[in-house]
């Protein structure tokens, strides 16, 4: 259902569409017979637009004073007391609606503030319920910020009400888009600031995350080491063991040849020290059985025996004590192991 039905004639067509829009921008639903062909002088579909609207506004012309359609349309809005009337133009209107006032409505006035055009406002607001109609049109012309708030303040239900507020809007707040720019750019720079810290965050979590690892890592190896470590001083313990110097004797400096006696070098150097002995004291001790000793072979018969068959007899005594030794010490490790 449209709140205005217009009634024209075709030769006004141009000002019927101007019109329309202006009525359309205001937020008024229009309908007009502009798509329904001659033929008749009461035809249903208009018929039923017109009983449908809340008012008819008909356009007096030159050419539409003398057409039948109009006239009828225009008595159809007459008897049900919604008839709005203007003229295009100067003309003689047909006797039956001089009664109704018509004033004349320049071209181009539809949409601003004129007289002529906020009187037809006025009519139709008080026809389709929307008192504040013809005010609405005249502020948007001439309008200050305080009439806007005055007619919102009247007016909140109407549909224009939206529009008042952005109206209102762009009034009080001239600077308001210089502002909101500012702002955005703030928030621009701010988001991209936490886009860094979050970055940043992200490249310290990969590093802390590595440094857990690393640290997973020289953990185990610290375990090895400790694992390590303790066979280290088991073997220490071993080894302090198998040269004697737990074994509850003295050694005579022997302390640790013990831990090589069980190769063949250590006796290869006794035999070596018997040797030496044996040969050294051998010539002088040939002398005295043929002889012809003399004191100085008696004399190296001596310091071979004091300096080289004694110490051997001594590291012979020590190594073999050593070996028992060491015998029992593995066989006190094997047990324990």
């Amino acid at each position: 259902m449209a709140d205005i039905f217009i009634s024209y004639s075709r030769s006004d067509r141009d000002r019927c569409l101007a019109i329309r829009k202006a009525l359309e921008d205001l937020k008024v639903s229009v309908w007009s017979d502009s798509g329904i062909g001659a033929g008749s002088s009461f035809d249903r579909e208009i018929e039923r637009e017109i009983e449908a609207s809340r008012a008819l506004l008909v356009l007096w012309s030159g050419q539409s004073v003398d057409s039948d359609w109009v006239r009828n349309e225009a008595r159809t809005g007459k008897e049900r007391s919604g008839l709005i009337a203007v003229q295009l133009e100067p003309c003689q209107l047909p006797l039956e609606f001089r009664s109704v006032q018509a004033e004349v409505l320049p071209e181009g006035a539809e949409g601003t503030a004129n007289s002529t055009w906020l009187g037809i406002l006025s009519r139709i607001g008080e026809l389709v319920g929307r008192p504040g109609l013809a005010d609405y049109a005249r502020i948007c012309s001439e309008g200050s910020l305080d009439d806007w708030k005055r007619w919102l303040a009247k007016h909140p239900e109407d549909p224009l009400a939206p529009d008042a507020i952005d109206g209102i809007a762009e009034r009080a707040m001239p600077g308001m888009r210089q502002e909101l720019a500012s702002e955005r750019t703030k928030r621009s720079a701010l988001e991209a600031e936490l886009a860094e810290h979050v970055e940043a965050s992200k490249a310290r979590s990969t590093e802390i995350a590595t440094n857990a690892r690393e640290l997973v890592r020289l953990r185990g190896e610290l375990d090895d080491a400790r694992s390590g470590l303790s066979e280290a001083e088991r073997e220490l313990a071993r080894f302090r063991r198998a040269s004697g110097s737990n074994s509850g004797f003295d050694d005579g400096g022997l302390s640790g040849l013990g831990i090589v006696l069980g190769h063949r070098l250590a006796l290869y150097l006794c035999g070596l020290l018997w040797f030496v002995a044996i040969w050294f004291c051998s010539g002088p001790l040939g002398q005295l059985i043929n002889g012809r000793g003399t004191l100085t072979d008696v004399f190296w018969i001596c310091f071979g025996i004091a300096a080289l068959f004694v110490p051997a007899a001594i590291v012979t005594m020590k190594i073999l004590r050593k070996r028992r030794a060491l015998e029992r010490e593995s066989e006190g490790l094997a047990v324990q192991d």
